[in-house]
C-alpha cells in the first residue's frame, strides 16, 4: 500500500468518524429544538410536549463592554537595517529596548456592549439573561413580560413586541463543526480523485462556517451547507481528474 493510498484511507476513516460523532452529538439537541419550534402553548396543566408561559418582572438591568483588537493587515517585511559602522563602538538598535507595552496599548480596539436583565418569574426565582439592545431599552425595573419554559428551562423571553431566545446553540454548533470537518476530510482527501491544493480545502471549510452562521436560523442549513459545500468540492476534484487525464500523452 503506497503512501497516497494510506493517506486516503486515513482521511476517509477520520472523516466518517467525525461525521458520525457530529450526528451523535447534535441529533438530540437538534430534534429538541425542532420540537420546541413546533410545540404549542400549554393550557392550565403543564406537559412535556407544550410550552409553559410564566409571567415575569424585570428587577434590574446592566451593561458591560468587552474589547477585541480590530483585524490587522498582513504584516509587512521589516525594513533593512542601516549599514553598520566598522569599529568596536557601534551600538545598533535593540529589540528588547522597544516599547512593547506602548505598541500593544496603541493597537486599535473595538468595543462590544452586552446587555443583561435580571428578572423574577412567577415561581419566585431570579434569573439573569443576555438580551438585545432593543429589549434592554424597553425593559425598565418593574416592567412585566413573559418567560417561555420548555422541558424545565427558560428558552425565550417576551417583553412587549420584543423577544430574546435563550436557547444554547453551543452543542449544536460544535456538533455541526465536527461533522463539517468530517465532510471536508472525505471530500478533499478520502475519495480517490486528483488532489486539490490544501489551502482550497481550508478556504471551502471557512466559507461553509460563514454560510452556516449566516443561515443558522434556516434549519435545513444544518445539512444543506455540508452537502452543498462537500459536493461542490468533489465536483472540482472530478474536473481536475478529467483535466489530468486529457493531458496524458496518447499511447501508440
Amino acid at each position: 500500500m503506497g503512501h497516497r493510498t494510506r493517506v486516503r484511507w486515513a482521511a476517509l476513516l477520520a472523516g466518517m468518524a467525525c461525521v458520525a460523532g457530529g450526528i451523535a452529538l447534535g441529533s438530540g439537541p437538534y430534534h429538541d429544538l425542532r420540537a420546541f419550534e413546533k410545540a404549542g402553548y400549554c393550557g392550565s396543566v403543564a406537559r412535556d410536549d407544550c410550552v409553559t408561559r410564566l409571567s415575569m418582572t424585570v428587577i434590574s438591568r446592566s451593561t458591560y463592554t468587552t474589547e477585541d483588537p480590530d483585524p490587522q493587515p498582513p504584516p509587512q517585511p521589516p525594513p533593512q537595517p542601516p549599514p553598520q559602522i566598522p569599529g568596536p563602538y557601534y551600538w545598533g538598535p535593540s529589540v528588547a529596548a522597544l516599547p512593547v507595552g506602548r505598541i500593544v496599548a496603541a493597537l486599535p480596539m473595538s468595543q462590544t456592549t452586552h446587555y443583561q436583565l435580571v428578572v423574577r418569574t412567577a415561581d419566585g426565582k431570579s434569573h439573569t439573561f443576555g438580551v438585545s439592545g432593543d429589549m434592554y431599552d424597553m425593559a425598565r425595573a418593574g416592567t412585566r413580560g413573559t418567560a417561555e419554559v420548555w422541558h424545565g428551562r427558560i428558552v425565550r423571553l417576551r417583553i412587549g413586541s420584543h423577544s430574546a431566545d435563550q436557547w444554547s446553540y453551543w452543542s449544536l454548533g460544535l456538533a455541526w463543526a465536527l461533522g463539517w470537518i468530517g465532510v471536508m476530510l472525505i471530500a478533499a482527501w478520502g475519495v480517490p480523485l486528483a488532489d486539490a491544493a490544501p489551502h482550497l480545502a481550508a478556504f471551502t471549510w471557512w466559507i461553509g462556517i460563514i454560510a452556516f452562521v449566516a443561515l443558522h436560523t434556516w434549519r435545513p442549513a444544518f445539512w444543506v451547507v455540508p452537502l452543498a459545500g462537500g459536493g461542490l468540492f468533489l465536483l472540482y476534484r472530478v474536473r481536475l481528474s478529467v483535466g489530468h487525464r486529457n493531458r496524458r500523452p496518447a499511447r501508440w
